[in-house]
Parts: C-alpha cells; sequence; structure tokens
C-alpha cells in the first residue's frame, strides 16, 4: 500500500497479521474498537473506511451502513473487512453487521489482544509495528482521542477569556471592508505560514474572523497546494486550540483540508465531526466532509478548487 499524497511510503503485507500491523499508520491512530473496511484494488489498498464498532453495533443498520460502506466496496474492489476490539464476541457481531449490509467479503479478520483471526482460523501475533513505516516517520498517535485531541478547542478558563476576546475580535473584522480583509488575511497567513507559533492569541482569533467568509477563505487557500499542506496544517493546528466554539467552523474546515491533502486522514474525520457539529451546513465543511466520503485523492485538489 502507499501511504501519504506528498511521499509515498510502500508497505508490504505478506499476512493478514502484517495486513494489521500496517492499520495504524492507514488512520494515524491505533484503530481500537473499530470496525474496518478495506478496498483492494490488485494487491493495493485503494481505499478504506474506519467506524467505532459501538456505532456499527447499535447506530446504524443494513441500509445506512451499506450507504457508508459503497465508496470503499464498489468499483470491483475486493473486501477485507477487519473488526478490532477487546471483546472478541462483540467484534464477530460487528463483522456480521457488516456482511448483513454488503455481503460477504473476501476476509475477515478480527483483531484482539495483539492477536488477529482470519476467516474463523487460528490466531496469529501480530507484530508491534512496520519497519518501513517508522523509518519513514509515519505518525501514529495512541488513540482516536489523541486525534480529537489536536481538533479540539479551548476550555476550562481558556475556553471564557477566548469567548470574551472572540467578541471584541469579531467587532473589529466586521467593521472592514471585503478588501480590508482580503488584505488583513493574507498578511497574516503569510506571517502564520512562516512561524506559526509565533501568531498572539488575538492574530490567531482576527484569522479565524476573517475566515467566516467565502471571498476571504480564497485568500487563505490560494497557496495550499501538495507542498504547502503541511505548513498550512501547522498554521490551523496553531490557530484552532485558540479559538471559541462560535468561530471554529470555518477553520476547522480550513484545517481539515490541510490535513486531507497532508495525508492525514483522521483528522480530517476529526475536523468535519467537530465541525458539522457546530454548523451542520457550514459549506467548506460540507465540502471536506464529501471529499472523504467520496475518497477523494488528493491529486484531485486542482479540480475541487474548481468547484468552489
Amino acid at each position: 500500500m502507499s501511504i501519504s499524497s506528498k511521499t509515498p511510503v510502500h508497505l508490504r503485507a505478506g499476512s493478514p497479521a502484517q495486513l494489521v500491523a500496517t492499520l495504524p499508520y492507514v488512520f494515524g491512530f491505533r484503530p481500537d474498537q473499530s470496525v474496518i473496511v478495506l478496498g483492494l484494488k490488485g494487491r493495493r489498498i485503494d481505499a478504506a473506511a474506519r467506524l467505532d464498532a459501538s456505532v456499527v453495533l447499535n447506530k446504524f443498520d443494513a441500509e445506512v451502513l451499506r450507504g457508508r460502506l459503497e465508496t470503499v466496496t464498489g468499483q470491483g474492489r475486493q473486501v477485507i473487512v477487519v473488526a478490532w476490539h477487546d471483546d472478541t464476541d462483540a467484534a464477530k457481531r460487528a463483522i456480521e453487521a457488516v456482511v448483513d449490509a454488503i455481503g460477504t467479503p473476501d476476509m475477515t479478520v478480527i483483531v484482539s489482544g495483539g492477536r488477529c483471526q482470519a476467516d474463523g482460523g487460528g490466531w496469529q501475533e501480530c507484530p508491534d509495528g512496520v519497519a518501513e513505516a517508522d523509518e519513514a516517520g509515519l505518525p501514529v498517535l495512541g488513540s482516536r482521542g489523541a486525534v480529537e485531541a489536536r481538533a479540539a478547542g479551548p476550555s476550562g478558563p481558556e475556553a471564557a477569556a477566548a469567548a470574551e476576546a472572540w467578541a471584541s475580535t469579531s467587532e473589529s473584522v466586521e467593521a472592514m471592508t471585503l478588501d480590508e480583509r482580503r488584505r488583513r488575511a493574507k498578511c497574516l497567513m503569510k506571517e502564520g505560514l512562516a512561524a506559526p507559533e509565533d501568531l498572539t492569541i488575538e492574530e490567531c482569533l482576527e484569522l479565524a474572523s476573517l475566515a467566516r467568509q467565502g471571498r476571504v477563505r480564497d485568500v487563505m487557500t490560494a497557496g495550499l497546494t501538495d507542498e504547502a499542506a503541511r505548513s498550512h496544517l501547522a498554521l490551523w493546528a496553531a490557530v484552532v486550540p485558540k479559538v471559541p466554539d462560535e468561530g471554529a467552523p470555518a477553520v476547522l474546515g480550513l484545517m481539515g483540508l490541510a490535513a486531507w491533502l497532508a495525508g492525514d486522514g483522521a483528522l480530517q474525520v476529526c475536523c468535519v465531526e467537530r465541525g458539522l457539529a457546530l454548523e451542520p451546513e457550514h459549506s467548506l465543511l460540507r465540502l471536506v466532509d464529501t471529499i472523504n466520503v467520496m475518497g477523494v485523492h488528493p491529486r484531485e485538489w486542482a479540480k475541487v478548487r474548481r468547484l468552489r
């Protein structure tokens, strides 16, 4: 399989256990308590989806689950379903739910306690990692919660202070003309991309307030390319933790977009989930969500930009 849109890292799996070892690198975190559906073309993972096992078992019926997975299971792909769970009985039930929705896959794998079982066969020990991935520095966080924390806003006393500062900053931005907002956004983007750690709280809030207007966001994404994606991601990773819920949707959309181009699908999903919970019809977040659901490759970014 190939991971990362910028510099591909090819990981090879000759057994179900080796395949399981690659999954934390695919998703950016150890996917405990998850159901994973992989769509393969030939010997290559062409599409992948991860759902919380609890959602598969308790929330989605077969029709809804089929709809969520059709972009992975279609187009003549071979399908592998992996249930990664501490409770092997829950893992089996989760696989049964997926089978009810999509039909019999080419392989099923249960992962539990550091071991895996393919198609009901014997248990195999799973490797702790993949040397090629570790050498390439591919990131793996401890849990999905660790990924969600990267897309979280301020909390506790910081949240109250951020809300107060947000009101003042938003009022100042509202007084600007469109040309003034675009010029200010261009200036802040240049400074933030060069040294995101040097942005003040006020500048982070100003960026978030400016980002609420689509024609200003166009300035913010003008330089967003595969090569610049990680710099943009670092910028929004500095901004998002300082912005209260009221101003978060737009910057979460920008962070999710950069995460997609940088090959960080797990963070992309977390940005979308938090952002759409705050503003379900936000146009940029809906775009980033559609990109994820349809499995759009980052190389299509130039076409996506023309649709905005």
